[in-house]
């Protein structure tokens, strides 16, 4: 929730988890799955999930 919302705040995802993992551990955000979506975005990932877009 924290990278999502840094992203959305203008950061990119590369410095969003890096900052997340200087602040908490170095094994934050260790799901890979969660990091590609991360550094995909959210609009990617629904059309690559078939799911449908958010409102």
């Amino acid at each position: 929730m924290v990278a999502q919302t840094l992203i959305e705040l203008g950061q990119n995802s590369t410095t969003a988890i890096a900052l997340i993992r200087q602040k908490r551990s170095p094994w934050a955000l260790n799901n890979q799955t969660f990091e590609q979506y991360l550094n995909t975005g959210i609009d990617i990932a629904y059309l690559l999930t078939g799911l449908e877009t958010h409102t």
